[in-house]
């Protein structure tokens, strides 16, 4: 098994927002296409009949000046579920591997990585928890890294 090199792997994706930018050898970044704030409690059970997802709230972003192109989520502490921009496709029984990009750990956020397979039905997205400081946000923000494994 390996990564993907970006060339295959960003076959497999589609909505890149700048794919210079967001290239690199055997990965590419996410960006922020939606923040929600989770506000209600889920639930887990053994055998899944009582799964109930968390609820979350949409939150809007706030432009620092009027004639800006792009907005700031202003987040205090708490959970909060990041939406990407980007989809993936993985019909051929790979795998993706979703972590923190290293700039979320440097802005104090605290996150999960997962392994996305192909039988999941999810959106692609990241649970972060922000600190007592509080963290800024901006749309399109490159927040994750996609890796996709392979035979």
């Amino acid at each position: 098994m390996s990564f993907l090199a970006f060339d295959e792997l960003k076959k497999k994706v589609a909505n890149l927002i700048h794919e210079d930018t967001q290239r690199h050898g055997h990965h590419l970044d996410l960006t922020v296409a939606e923040v929600h704030r989770i506000n209600g409690a889920g639930s887990l059970d053994f055998g899944g009949s009582e799964f109930k997802p968390a609820t979350t709230e949409k939150l809007n972003t706030e432009k620092q000046k009027t004639d800006d192109e792009y907005g700031w989520w202003k987040l205090q502490q708490g959970p909060y579920k990041i939406i990407f921009n980007e989809s993936v496709d993985l019909e051929d029984g790979s795998a993706a591997l979703i972590s923190a990009h290293p700039h979320v750990r440097k802005a104090g956020l605290i996150s999960n990585a997962y392994v996305l397979s192909d039988d999941s039905s999810t959106e692609l997205s990241l649970n972060v928890t922000v600190s007592e400081a509080g963290c800024n946000i901006k749309e399109n923000a490159r927040i994750a890294e996609l890796r996709i494994i392979s035979d």
